[in-house]
């Protein structure tokens, strides 16, 4: 299995650079170490998955805004009559001088504004299992309470988001009826993202839709964006 997920992350990377979205030049071997992840995980008591601490292992890189085109509508719905559109996200970025810095600001900005009295107001053990690992108008989470994903079942799904500009939870629907935080359901998993954004799922019914509308192929080269 790790070997497998090793293989996922290397052909992920591999892709970015083929599609023309990301040069080799932006990719350094990682300096993050499972030492230093699970570091983390002690300092915040959580468990990551698997995929996403090959994916921390991997490669260093500065950039962090990405975008690739998806169903507009609803991911559950990518039929290929469906209409795509290019979606935006920011992935946490990897220096190599202390790599995992920006996932430790990410966790804490979450927890602070979450728990924040004035703000959002909810207890630290009903956040306690979500992750940031970007962010989408606002934090993008690993809901780490999510482990038997299932694609057609939305309620499954394990990242989710939480606009930015919004700290009623409950009226925003980020709280199912039981009380638990869910937030806003994104993409099934991280593979998904990644298949997604990194090995271009929807690129060729993205063109097919472009010619269609007699419109300009995409220059994939500015899919990726530094801070």
């Amino acid at each position: 299995m790790i070997q497998s997920e090793e293989n996922f992350i290397e052909k992920a990377f591999e892709a970015l650079i083929k599609r023309g979205v990301a040069r080799p030049s932006m990719l350094l071997p990682s300096t993050v170490t499972d030492r230093d992840i699970n570091a983390f995980e002690r300092q915040f008591g959580v468990r990551l998955p698997q995929l996403f601490r090959t994916y921390l292992r991997a490669y260093c890189y500065d950039f962090s805004v990405i975008c690739a085109p998806m169903p507009l509508d609803d991911l559950a719905h990518d039929e290929p009559a469906s209409e795509k559109g290019l979606c935006w996200i920011e992935l946490v970025s990897l220096p190599v001088e202390e790599p995992l810095k920006n996932l430790y600001a990410l966790m804490e900005s979450f927890r602070r504004i979450s728990t924040d009295r004035e703000l959002v107001n909810m207890r630290l053990n009903s956040v306690q299992n979500f992750v940031p690992i970007g962010e989408c108008d606002g934090p993008l989470c690993l809901d780490l309470t999510q482990e038997n994903v299932q694609a057609d079942q939305r309620g499954t799904w394990q990242i989710c988001r939480f606009d930015e500009t919004v700290f009623d939870w409950k009226g925003a629907g980020y709280i199912d009826r039981s009380g638990v935080v869910t937030g806003e359901k994104r993409f099934p998993d991280f593979k998904t993202l990644l298949e997604i954004y990194f090995y271009g799922k929807y690129d060729k019914a993205y063109e097919q839709q472009l010619r269609a509308y007699g419109e300009e192929l995409p220059d994939y080269s500015y899919y990726i964006q530094r801070r």
